[in-house]
């Protein structure tokens, strides 16, 4: 690996709280899918740290659900192309579903 690289991408990782979004084994950007999240997920969904949790919303809270050991990537994924009778019917591009997959699986092993 060049050393410039090597030294760049030990800088990005050394940012806290860059670790967290930057790390996945799939496709998508964390970043990204957090910024998806937050806006097509968050009126319903608790989806960020940031959010407050004022029990006004109607769906479970996102970043503790994706912790149980069944919620895989390819279980996000299945979720996300099935309609729901209780959810809005959001058509996600793959983009946008591979980054709002890769934000989630952030918190599979947060502590938070």
């Amino acid at each position: 690996m060049d050393r410039t690289l090597l030294m760049a991408a030990m800088l990005v990782m050394a940012v806290p709280g860059f670790g967290a979004l930057a790390a996945t084994d799939g496709p998508g950007s964390p970043a990204y899918g957090r910024e998806s999240a937050v806006d097509l997920c968050g009126d319903c969904h608790l989806v960020s740290p940031d959010q407050s949790p004022d029990g006004m919303r109607p769906g479970p809270n996102l970043m503790q659900r994706v912790r149980a050991p069944e919620i895989t990537e390819l279980a996000l994924r299945s979720y996300l192309r099935s309609s729901h009778p209780v959810m809005p019917n959001i058509m996600l591009t793959q983009e946008q579903a591979d980054d709002i997959i890769a934000y989630l699986m952030t918190f599979k092993e947060s502590p938070n």
